[in-house]
């Protein structure tokens, strides 16, 4: 249960990583608000291999997340 909770968590961040990165902030004043661009934006990032990207690089932070632990576990044990 942790670990699937420590994925979401990476792949969460990871989305916010890509999605605030270098773009300024606004706000909506839309009438029907934001919610079709969003849409529109997960529907291009589904076909265009964004999201992949974006999930294999959370993948990819869990493993040496991983990695990380056991170095940091071995090295205590050995105290």
């Amino acid at each position: 249960m942790k670990r699937w909770m420590l994925v979401g968590i990476v792949v969460a961040i990871g989305f916010l990583a890509l999605s605030l990165g270098g773009k300024p902030a606004f706000a909506c004043n839309r009438t029907a608000g934001c919610v079709m661009d969003s849409l529109q934006e997960d529907y291009g990032m589904m076909h265009d291999g964004r999201m992949e990207k974006a999930m294999k690089a959370g993948r990819d932070n869990v493993e040496a997340f991983r990695r990380l632990q056991e170095k940091q576990k071995a090295y205590s044990a050995s105290k």
